[in-house]
């Protein structure tokens, strides 16, 4: 191996880039040698791909710097790590606060500080951090002379937060250099070995299950994971190929003896005893880890039998779901579980290949399982990570809540969901809606889920309608009651499917009153952001875009409520202004109405008020091309322009829609309440 720089550079380069070729040519020699089964393409088959340009005989100035500005992270990164590994209490935070966060995302950096501390300085690191984090809050004085005016609580959080964020830092840190381009594939696979190796063997310090789970987990265990503006809520994302080693590496050292495993040994010789159960259990920080990368979720939880498997034969491997199922779980480990069953759920979109098969397959299996499952052991975590299951598994929901089996139904729409579970489970269905909606983020994901799935179906039906034929006012009066008609029949079972989640909502959390007023607006507010999310398939300018975004949705309405805790849109109040009937009366009617705006099916006389000029509201504006349009953002912002929009319907020109006096979903909704709230 040689090593050739820009003729101009100084002597310092020269010296950082021969170090970074010497620290890392075993890697990437060992790299070579490991992709011998995958050598990449074929220069000489034309077919294979267009082989690239020759290299240059010499490196030019910017590549020279690149090299020199990676040594410079490693060796940045390498004196981190001895710093960090002698830091008081002070210094700890201020470096990890300091250089480590501001080169988390770093490859380089992350992977060399990651090599320099080694798996057991790693977790040990994380097992320190939280330590400080408990005996600075725990010890933490009443008074502070030089902050005399700052209340004991202020303090208190503002420590506790500061300690967190830095736990979190570190586990995103660790992330990055397990998808480092720095780390091949063997040498993540060692370092695995290694890490895992901290759990299941007796010679290693007591504490590193506890320092293993937190590197993992970062500060939360869910598959909610918000990585910017919330560093006290965020964790690593890892390699996926990492996780499923280490995993792997867990069960079978379980599997392997009749013993208890090691780290419960370990987890005996704390005294006094540390955290629970759950905070040892190294399935713990995997599973929370797994959540957040849903490809190491699937592959772990749902394996096929047979990786030569196709959609119509694929078979999967359901012994490391019953393994886990068969755990002692407490409410932390509980979180995990149903964090890395979210993580794969995400997988319950169309593919070509087994991954929404096997998707299907465990999110059954833990539906069934997670609703058998009550009290203490659920907390707001697990039910956001449920709420993230449910919501990708909208198609199960809706059979339940409309008591049939639609996806054999033939429309584009069907066409485009997922694999199903096998059976429907209304009754497990329910009863984990009713626990999980108790959660303002899970009430929120699992409404917005419907408010989406719904659309993209009415979508759908409204592009069946045959085209206008000849532009003529007949025609076009014809196409307006075809339509109006369509959404009348098609408006039902979403009535029931909303009817069906508000009940199972109000059951669950026992609200009544201004409280379930409340409840119900935050419902209807998030179904009516996954109703007017779909405005850019329409047309056919997108197919239904369905499945996989459970987890970006919560994610939205978590930082929402970090930024702002009163939930909802500003100044509406249809439900405690009219009731819930007369709310979602007017919610499908203003649907109904921008579905038939949308599509260009509303006469022009619509927009214009008596005197032939347009009407002047709010919410009525012009497009790119100048034709009125409603906005529907605008009128569902403010309850006062529901008066209206009322007036508007009213309007001589939209008589001939068929739907202005209301539709047959408010009676839907009120029966899938029933339903839901058993």
């Amino acid at each position: 191996m040689y090593t050739v720089v820009a003729e101009d550079a100084d002597e310092s380069t020269v010296a950082a880039l021969e170090e970074l070729v010497i620290n890392y040519a075993p890697q990437v020699l060992d790299g070579v040698a490991s992709r011998a089964d995958d050598p990449g393409p074929n220069w000489n088959d034309p077919t294979d791909a267009d082989p690239s340009a020759e290299p240059t005989a010499f490196a030019t100035a910017e590549q020279t710097a690149a090299v020199a500005a990676s040594a410079d992270s490693s060796d940045r990164a390498r004196s981190d790590a001895e710093d960090a590994k002698n830091a008081k209490p002070d210094e700890l935070l201020e470096l990890i606060h300091g250089s480590v966060a501001d080169h988390q995302n770093d490859e380089v950096y992350a992977a060399a500080f990651a090599d320099a501390m080694g798996p057991e300085g790693m977790a040990e690191l994380a097992y320190t951090i939280n330590q400080q984090r408990q005996q600075q809050a725990e010890n933490l004085p009443t008074y502070d002379p030089n902050d005399p005016d700052a209340e004991y609580a202020t303090r208190w959080q503002q420590t506790d937060y500061a300690w967190l964020s830095a736990q979190a830092t570190l586990s995103i840190c660790f992330g990055t250099a397990t998808s480092s381009s720095a780390w091949t594939p063997h040498h993540r696979s060692d370092y695995a070995e290694k890490l895992s190796g901290l759990v299941t063997d007796e010679d290693q310090p007591y504490y590193m299950p506890l320092g293993f789970n937190l590197l993992l987990k970062g500060a939360n265990r869910s598959a909610t994971n918000i990585l910017t503006g919330a560093p006290a809520t965020a964790g690593g994302v890892f390699n996926d190929y990492f996780l499923q080693d280490l995993g792997s590496a867990v069960r079978a050292h379980e599997r392997a003896g009749d013993d208890l495993p090691e780290w419960q040994l370990q987890r005996m010789k704390a005294s006094p005893p540390e955290g629970t159960v759950g905070d040892w259990d190294p399935m713990t920080g995997i599973l929370t880890a797994m959540g957040r990368q849903p490809d190491a979720a699937l592959e772990f939880l749902a394996s096929p039998v047979d990786d030569r498997a196709i959609e119509q034969t694929v078979v999967v491997d359901g012994t490391t779901w019953e393994w886990l199922k068969g755990r002692e779980w407490d409410s932390s480990g509980f979180e995990a579980l149903t964090a890395a069953v979210a993580g794969a759920s995400e997988h319950r979109r169309l593919t070509t290949g087994t991954k929404d098969e096997r998707a299907a397959w465990i999110t059954e299996q833990a539906v069934v399982d997670m609703a058998g499952h009550k009290g203490s052991l659920w907390s707001d975590a697990s039910r956001q990570n449920a709420a993230a299951v449910l919501a990708n598994s909208m198609q199960e929901i809706d059979e339940a809540a409309n008591g049939a089996q639609r996806s054999a139904e033939a429309s584009g729409f069907n066409a485009s969901m997922p694999a199903g579970w096998e059976e429907g489970h209304r009754y497990e269905v329910r009863s984990l809606l009713q626990e999980t909606l108790k959660d303002d983020i899970a009430l929120q994901t699992v409404s917005a889920a419907a408010g989406r799935y719904t659309s993209l179906r009415l979508d759908d039906a409204l592009e069946m309608l045959p085209a206008d034929s000849d532009g003529s006012e007949d025609s076009e009066k014809s196409n307006l009651k075809k339509a109006s008609s369509l959404i009348v029949q098609k408006l039902y079972p979403d009535g029931r499917l909303l009817g069906y989640i508000q009940g199972a909502a109000e059951k669950g959390r026992g609200d009544e009153g201004e409280q379930l007023d409340a409840t119900n607006q935050m419902l209807l507010n998030a179904f009516d952001d996954g109703v007017y999310s779909t405005a850019d398939t329409v047309a056919g300018a997108a197919g239904p875009a369905w499945g996989g975004m459970a987890r970006q949705s919560a994610q939205s309405y978590t930082v929402a409520a970090l930024q702002n805790p009163i939930v909802g849109a500003p100044d509406r109040s249809d439900v405690q202004e009219f009731g819930i009937s007369e709310a979602v009366r007017r919610h499908f009617l203003v649907e109904a109405y921008s579905k038939l705006d949308e599509r260009g099916l509303l006469p022009a006389g619509a927009y214009e008020n008596p005197d032939g000029r347009r009407y002047t509201y709010a919410w009525m504006k012009q497009d790119s091309t100048g034709l009125p349009k409603l906005d529907v953002a605008v009128l569902l912002f403010n309850s006062g322009n529901i008066p209206q929009f009322a007036s508007w319907l009213l309007d001589p020109d939209l008589s001939g829609v068929t739907i202005r006096d209301g539709v047959p979903a408010v009676d839907a909704f009120e029966v899938g309440h029933d339903a839901g709230g058993a």
